[in-house]
């Protein structure tokens, strides 16, 4: 498989996982210990992927994409929050070196 097409999975599966990640936030707020470990997952991940070259930015071209949606289909304050707060965990994990 190319490089391209590499990207666009692991861009794919890691927006997928975000979703997922934020609806369970929402959803599963007093089981901290559940979410963070979904949370753990999903920096491990980032941590391994930003070091393919092009790929966090558009990670963070899919979130923000995400979140235009988001808010465009005024989801509910709880699931907004859940996403804002994966989205910066995700952003400052695609940024440290």
């Amino acid at each position: 498989m190319e490089t391209q097409k590499q990207i666009a999975v692991l861009v794919e599966a890691i927006s997928h996982q975000s979703r997922q990640i934020a609806s369970l936030t929402a959803s599963l707020a007093e089981q901290g210990g559940q979410t963070d470990a979904l949370t753990a997952a999903l920096l491990s991940t980032l941590h391994a992927a930003r070091a393919t070259p092009g790929l966090p930015l558009l990670i963070e071209t899919r979130l923000e994409q995400g979140y235009s949606g988001l808010l465009a289909r005024s989801e509910s304050p709880e699931y907004v929050g859940g996403f804002e707060r994966m989205r910066d965990l995700i952003l400052i994990a695609l940024k440290q070196d």
